[in-house]
This record gives C-alpha cells, structure tokens and sequence, in this order.
C-alpha cells in the first residue's frame, strides 16, 4: 500500500483560505450538526450553493477545524482541471489511506485486504468502500477497540467537479449504503453546485432520513464578508509590496471598495481572483491593475487579462450543457434582450417552443441561474453577463450584440404576422 500512500500523499488543499470571518452562521451550523446538536442521524450534510459562492473555502476551513479538533478521519477536494482529482479513480484509495493515518489500527487490516487482492482499486465504488474502509472498521470494532474519540468527519468538497453525472449520482448512493453499516456514526460533509442530476439523488426518497441540507445563500450576508476580505488583502498588499511606496495611504478607499463588492454578487471567486489579479505582478504597480478591474485602463496584451479563472468557470459550466443553442437563444433575451419577456413561461411563448422547454434548458445552469416557483429567471452574478459579452473571455459562448436584437426582431415580426392572420381570419364572414 506504501506506492498508492505515496502516490496520494500529493492532493493539495489549494482552494482559496477563508477569511477567519467568513459564513461565520454556516461553520457554526456545520459544527452543530457534526456534535450533534442538529441534524443528529444525518449520515450527510450537503451544502449547496452558486457558482463561485465560497464552499470550498468552507470545506476547508471545516477540513482544517476537524483536524484540529481531532474529528476528521478523511477528506477529497475534487477539482476540474487537475487529472488526478476530477474522477472517480482515485478516491476509495485517498480516503482509506486517510482514514489508516487518522486510526493507525487500520492500517494492518487495510493492508492485508490489498496483499490479498490486488485487483481491489479496480472493483466498484461500492465494494472499495466496504473492503477497503467499513469492513476493516467493522473488524477493528469486533476486537473491543474504543471509537469514542476516533475521528469521524469525512470532508468531500466539489462533488459536480468529478466526471460524470451518473458517477456524481453513484457516489452518494455508495456512501449511504457502505457508511450506514459502520459500527460508529460517521458524518460526511458534501459540497457543490446544486446542479439537476444532485438535487434528484439528495431530494430523493431514499436519501431523505439519512441527509441534511444547508444553501449557501444570500442570508447568511456574504456582501460583509466579501467587503471584510478585499479591505483586509488590499491593507496588506499596501503594506507588503515592493513598489508600496508608490501607492496612496488611502488607497483604494471606501467607494472602490463598494463597487468591487457589489460587482461580486455574493461571489468569492470573484473577490479572490480580483485580489489574485491586482497583487499578481511584482512589476505592475496595484492601482494600475485595479484600474484595469474597474475598466478604466486596458490590459496590456492578453497575458494580462483579469478573470482567468472566472472564465474558466464559466466555460466549464457552459460546455456540460446539453442542447447549448437552445441555452443560448435563452441567454441572449436574458442578457442583450432588455425585454419584459425574462420568464420561463413567456419565453417559451416567444421562441414557439413547448411549455417548459426554457425551464428544462436552465435546469443545466442553476449554479449561476436561478428560477422561482413561478418561474421568473434571475441571473445570480452580474460577472457572468460580463463574461458573455466579452468575446476574449467567452470564446463559442459569445453573445452578440448585433446579432441577438436582429433575431428578437425577427421573432417578433413573426408574431406580429400571426396575430395579423389570426385577426384577418376572425374578421373574415364565414362563407354561407
């Protein structure tokens, strides 16, 4: 087992820190539940949020907190871009090998179980689970070992990251089943977007007594904490950097601040990557960049484009989407469109499609799209707007602002020339 430990050992918790201040509401509930204060016979926590919202900073904050505390038996942050960490490959082994360095009486039975086959990491999720982790516990428990102070938090950041729908969907069924059968309670912490496929298996019958659910959403005041951090980092960028002589004692001040704030909707992603951007270069100075943020100076050249990691984001979001012309059409009202037609029913009415075919095209963006029960659309973040109509950071997912007014257009006079038909044909005597 020593070539997978080592071989593992390399995943990196490399999300954004959290501000010490941050969802403050949100870790504490998180820890309620996890002493069990709430929630006390949920095997799963799934937390829940936009695009961008801050859960992996929570994740780890929480990962770092039960370390700490003595509480966390494994943790896996499943990440797009990196091989190792957006599938399924690989994460049995992450977490038996984290749960033999949290308990270390396992990792004899962990290691017998691998000498006696080999072929083990090639099994279903399912039966990794149950060989490589409940059993071995099971075992432990059946000699008289003590669990009242195991650890016993296991941390799963970025779910939607891994690939695959039906894989995402698979591993809470497996989780559920193989951790149910553990000796002692075991709580797991889910985070992701809260994408179709996830909330079919979370709000599924099945799952219902065994799970909690917690949105990150606007109540627990994210502007605040967004407003905390950018004043906090911008502090210490004045203080620390190398061309520090050159920037103003009161530099950015309160109104820029504001603005930054208000144009991050409640998205970290965007605050941290403004502070990535501004404080990125040892040779710009910060308040040139900054102003580059704030449009009031180009960038110089495409190396020295703000958002990267905004873009990527939101062209990953984008490119799983099934049926992306329909999902365009969609975005062009909704973005380029300034109408009143900015629901599902009416936009339905407008393109002639069937009743809800727009609510089915948006149910693949609700990490960045929201519809209410009566199915008015609300974009979360006004950056994705941004990043739409800006042809260097959007690529194939540009919208045109020619080009989306002249179809509206021409839908419209296509109305017009019903409605002028369906007038003529009522006005037209019935011939006797």
């Amino acid at each position: 087992m020593g070539a997978v430990y080592n071989s593992l050992e390399r995943q990196k918790l490399d999300a954004p820190k959290c501000h010490p201040n941050t969802r403050v509401a949100v870790i504490q509930r998180i820890i309620d539940w996890i002493i069990g204060d709430i929630a006390f016979s949920a095997l799963i926590l799934w937390l829940y949020g936009a695009a961008g919202a801050g859960k992996s900073a929570i994740a780890h904050t929480l990962a770092e907190r039960c370390a700490r505390e003595g509480w966390l038996l494994a943790a896996f942050f499943f990440w797009k871009s990196a091989t190792e960490r957006n599938n399924i490959d690989r994460f049995v082994a992450t977490v038996a090998y984290q749960a033999a360095r949290s308990i270390p009486s396992l990792l004899p039975l962990i290691e017998h179980t691998i000498e006696s086959d080999p072929m083990i990491f090639h099994y279903s999720v399912d039966v990794q689970l149950d060989k490589l982790i409940v059993e071995p516990i099971q075992r432990l428990y059946s000699t008289g070992h003590d669990f009242s102070n195991c650890p016993f938090v296991i941390v799963i950041d970025g779910l939607d990251e891994c690939q695959g729908d039906l894989v995402q969907s698979g591993l809470v069924k497996s989780l559920t089943t193989s951790f149910l059968r553990s000796p002692f309670l075991i709580r797991i912490l889910v985070t992701s977007r809260p994408e179709i496929h996830l909330q079919s298996i979370f709000n599924s019958s099945s799952m219902e007594p065994h799970l909690s659910r917690l949105a990150l959403s606007d109540e627990y005041s994210p502007e605040e904490d967004i407003h905390r951090f950018l004043e906090d980092s911008f502090e210490g960028m004045g203080e620390d950097y190398p061309l520090a002589s050159h920037i103003p004692p009161s530099w950015p001040g309160p109104e820029i601040l504001g603005e930054i704030t208000r144009k991050s909707s409640g998205q970290f992603v965007f605050a941290s990557t403004t502070v990535k951007y501004v404080g990125g270069d040892p040779c710009e100075l910060p308040t040139r960049r900054l102003d580059v943020i704030r449009k009031l100076r180009p960038p110089r050249g495409e190396a020295d484009l703000p958002y990267a990691e905004l873009n990527s984001l939101y062209n990953y979001v984008l490119s799983k989407v099934r049926g992306i012309e329909g999902v365009m059409q969609v975005l062009g009202f909704l973005v380029i469109g300034n109408t009143c037609i900015n629901s599902t029913g009416r936009i339905d009415e407008f393109l002639f499609w069937a009743p809800g075919e727009t609510q089915a095209c948006l149910s693949q963006l609700t990490s960045v799209i929201e519809c209410d029960a009566v199915g008015k659309i609300h974009i979360l973040h006004a950056s994705v707007q941004d990043f739409l109509l800006d042809p260097c950071r959007s690529h194939q997912f540009h919208l045109c602002r020619e080009s989306v007014p002249s179809n509206i257009t021409l839908l419209g006079l296509r109305h017009m020339s019903l409605d002028r038909i369906d007038i003529e044909k009522r006005m037209t005597p019935p011939i006797p």
